[in-house]
């Protein structure tokens, strides 16, 4: 979008006035004053703690390092641990499990993901609720039964999950990005279960998976809500020790370097999903790292980004693009996605390759940089104004190793970056010489794109 008036510290570009930025004091950070406590448990398990006073309710989340990357025998066996959980325990079935859930008002929830398997409980805080709720929560977790009957059922569950997942076109690009740039290592198998890995996992495999993974010293757990300390430290003393105990996991091997590719996959559909991703091997409390979060909120994040402008505003290519800077604990990935017609498939690739060449060259405006500190900062305060979005956000925060003081200091870390910071983060960090381009979609013949504009 153009600016009548010229940006006289800037370089000559289209960027440098945005018109959503004019009139607001984007300036002015609101500060966040979240009371952390933490300790460790006799067990071993590491506990995150915040006293909520506002609503008599209580969230707490396990996060075990117990994801995908842990299937060392089968491919399979880590979400299949993890979904045989509420299939019923030594104590209840599952439905009278899922029944005294109910009865209770509490709501449990489960996810896999490449490192870790998570379990929540939001339950009310009154002890005639919490107590009983919490002990039916610890039981579930800790004495799972592994009935052959119930893994039959999940077996079947997980496989036509997995099939579903690969016939959708972004998040099959997903994989493919993930197989390549990580190929030999276990965050190559982003799906984390194989037809023949799920068939051969036996009961003795999810006791014995569940024995390591799922012992106290591999946990972390938070807690917020309506809750003193003591209560908090006792309920975290409940779960631990209920737990089997002595087995953490260990930190996974480098990732390879990667090669450059193209990749295409076929498949039919009216629009084709298309991925770029480049390896960034930069742990999220790099010193480094909220400096391209910010830019990736500068390329890809909300109507007034880099990308959104020139591929949708200016030329209607696709409904939205959106980037994102994903660490993970051995390494980690910077990926733009959209849709796009077939037709134009490679003429955006191009398109958006030039663009962040151009964004490595010269960094983003002052103006970028203010609306990028803004957007972060909306989000931090929404995820800390709700229980449960503050208990997610402590739990990530915990896996990703930050300091104590993180959420107290974000916003006045983000907020003393420079455009120069920033431009020094991706030179260092984001190399186009390993761009793996992936497309999902029907192989048409190519056109020139649309002049912008038009």
């Amino acid at each position: 979008m153009h600016d009548s008036t010229p940006d006289t510290t800037q370089t000559n570009n289209i960027y440098g006035g945005l018109v959503s930025a004019q009139g607001l004091d984007l300036d002015q950070f609101e500060s966040i004053q979240t009371q952390v406590q933490a300790w460790t448990t006799e067990a071993g398990t590491g506990v995150k703690f915040v006293e909520a006073r506002g609503l008599p309710i209580v969230d707490v989340v396990l996060r075990f390092k117990a994801g995908t990357v842990q299937d060392t025998a089968h491919s399979g066996l880590a979400a299949l641990t993890l979904y045989m959980l509420d299939e019923g325990s030594h104590q209840y079935t599952a439905a009278q499990q899922a029944e005294h859930l109910e009865r209770l008002g509490a709501i449990f929830e489960k996810q896999i993901r490449l490192e870790h398997a998570t379990l929540s409980l939001r339950s009310l805080s009154t002890q005639a609720v919490l107590a009983p709720a919490m002990a039916l929560f610890t039981d579930l977790v800790a004495h799972p039964a592994f009935l052959s009957s119930a893994l039959d059922k999940i077996k079947r569950q997980l496989l036509q999950s997995s099939a579903s997942r690969e016939r959708r076109a972004v998040l099959r690009a997903r994989s493919e990005a993930f197989r390549h740039l990580f190929s030999g290592h276990p965050y190559g198998c982003p799906l984390g279960s194989t037809e023949q890995g799920v068939s051969a996992v036996t009961t003795d495999d999810l006791r014995t998976f569940h024995q390591r993974a799922y012992s106290a010293s591999n946990l972390e757990m938070v807690v917020v809500g309506d809750l003193s300390l003591a209560e908090a430290q006792a309920l975290s003393r409940q779960i631990s020790q209920a737990l089997p105990q002595g087995w953490s996991a260990t930190d996974l091997p480098t990732v390879p370097a990667a090669a450059r590719a193209t990749l295409h996959v076929e498949q039919p559909g009216a629009s084709s999903a298309v991925l770029l991703a480049l390896p960034l091997n930069v742990p999220a409390n790099d010193p480094q790292f909220p400096a391209l979060v910010l830019a990736s909120d500068v390329l890809g994040e909300g109507l007034e980004s880099r990308l959104m402008v020139e591929l949708r505003q200016r030329r209607g290519l696709t409904y939205g693009v959106h980037t994102r800077v994903s660490p993970l604990r051995a390494g980690g990935l910077f990926t733009a996605e959209w849709e796009v017609a077939p037709a134009h498939v490679q003429g955006s690739q191009e398109l958006v390759v030039t663009l962040l060449r151009d964004f490595i060259e010269q960094g983003p405006t002052q103006a970028e940089l203010q609306v990028a500190r803004k957007q972060l900062e909306g989000q931090l305060l929404r995820g800390v104004a709700q229980n449960k979005r503050l208990a997610a956000l402590l739990t990530e925060l915990t896996h990703q190793r930050q300091p104590e003081d993180h959420l107290n200091t974000y916003i006045e870390r983000i907020n003393q970056l420079t455009p120069a910071d920033v431009r020094a983060a991706v030179q260092r960090h984001l190399d186009l010489s390993y761009t793996v381009q992936v497309s999902v979609g029907p192989s048409v013949e190519q056109q020139p794109l649309p002049a912008p504009d038009q």
